[in-house]
């Protein structure tokens, strides 16, 4: 047995279209495992590709195709740690920061192609642990089986 998300639990989570998941996939943003049918397969999402779902979900009104797959790529980088779901992704101006600790505002990820130049613009995307908290009450409210067990996440109420 295949473990991970299907297309449906992957849209209920995230919250994005049918559509939105194709154009990941063809654009090889984010390509889920397929099996069967070449026609119509069966596909299956990684629990660190539904979160970089949410993720591209949070970050596309503001950056293009090019720089989410920066973005995605350096979170790839960071393996996903439990550490690293506290920190907060924000933008300054033009510049996207990973911040670890709010009392070190600092780390830039990337700069990007620069809209609201001549004043200083804050943006928080928030932390990447509300991005699975997110995803943890839509699996809950979409009756996602053994979500817990699937993703090794349990969120104290």
């Amino acid at each position: 047995m295949v473990s991970g998300f299907t297309r449906q639990e992957a849209i209920a989570l995230t919250g994005i279209s049918s559509g939105r998941l194709s154009y990941l996939d063809r654009t090889g943003l984010v390509v889920p495992e397929k099996f069967g049918n070449p026609q119509h397969p069966k596909v299956v999402y990684k629990w660190q590709q539904i979160l970089e779902i949410k993720t591209i979900e949070r970050l596309r009104e503001k950056l293009s195709l090019q720089e989410i797959r920066k973005v995605l790529d350096f979170l790839k980088s960071r393996n996903y740690e439990y550490s690293f779901f506290q920190h907060r992704l924000v933008f300054v101006n033009s510049q996207l920061y990973l911040i670890e600790n709010m009392q070190d505002f600092g780390l830039m990820v990337l700069e990007t192609s620069g809209k609201n130049q001549g004043q200083v613009v804050i943006n928080e995307i928030g932390t990447i642990g509300d991005v699975i908290t997110e995803l943890a009450i839509e699996a809950e409210k979409h009756h996602v089986l053994d979500f817990d067990k699937r993703t090794g996440i349990v969120l104290k109420r």
